[in-house]
């Protein structure tokens, strides 16, 4: 993997975007400064606003390509043939598998939806949060989909699924809260955690579970 100064050379976008999300994952979004962002990358402001022209530009831009991430790996599979069960399974492991992967992309998103709630946003921002909003709806929509699909063949189950849907990704999401990378873990241990997580969040909506 390049350092930092190799990153930057070479791909100077994807390094702030990368240096941005850790220090809006570390400090959160108004904590941070432009400043902060150029130091974890040893370069200058100016450098920072060459691609960017404001922080909100960057926090925005993180938060498209984390939901990005989810729908390169959720979407291919809700539209396989295989039976809903096993399709919903596989579109949980690989949405909990990308959040720990680009855990401090993902964090920006849940920033965003703090934004929200505290209306600290221009008019702006909160018509960019809107069309974020709805990119997350869609993303929830793959997975209701395909359940209502199992409630169809009797094979998932849910009073309400647009209710119960919500505590699967509460479950799914909160990885990005508690989880910590350690040095030296395997592919075989974050596995394990991906399905034990798996294993809580789709309990009580896969029959037989």
């Amino acid at each position: 993997m390049a350092d930092q100064s190799e990153a930057l050379a070479c791909e100077p976008r994807n390094a702030i975007l990368d240096a941005a999300a850790l220090c809006f994952m570390e400090r959160g979004f108004n904590a941070t400064s432009i400043d902060d962002i150029a130091r974890r990358l040893s370069a200058t402001k100016g450098m920072v606003y060459h691609y960017f022209g404001s922080k909100a530009e960057l926090f925005f831009e993180i938060h498209h390509r984390a939901m990005d991430a989810l729908f390169a790996e959720v979407e291919p599979v809700a539209e396989q043939s295989l039976p809903a069960p096993q399709r919903f399974t596989e579109m949980a492991r690989r949405y909990v598998r990308t959040l720990i992967e680009t855990q401090p992309y993902q964090r920006a998103v849940s920033e965003a939806v703090q934004m929200v709630l505290r209306n600290s946003t221009t008019e702006d921002q909160r018509s960019q949060l809107t069309r974020l909003q709805e990119r997350r709806n869609r993303c929830e929509a793959l997975f209701m989909t395909v359940l209502e699909e199992g409630m169809a063949e009797g094979t998932m189950c849910a009073l309400r699924p647009r209710v119960s849907i919500k505590p699967v990704f509460g479950a799914m999401n909160s990885v990005i809260n508690w989880y910590h990378h350690r040095d030296g873990e395997t592919e075989e241990e974050i596995q394990a955690l991906v399905d034990e997580v798996v294993g809580v969040a789709l309990r009580g909506i896969i029959k037989g579970s």
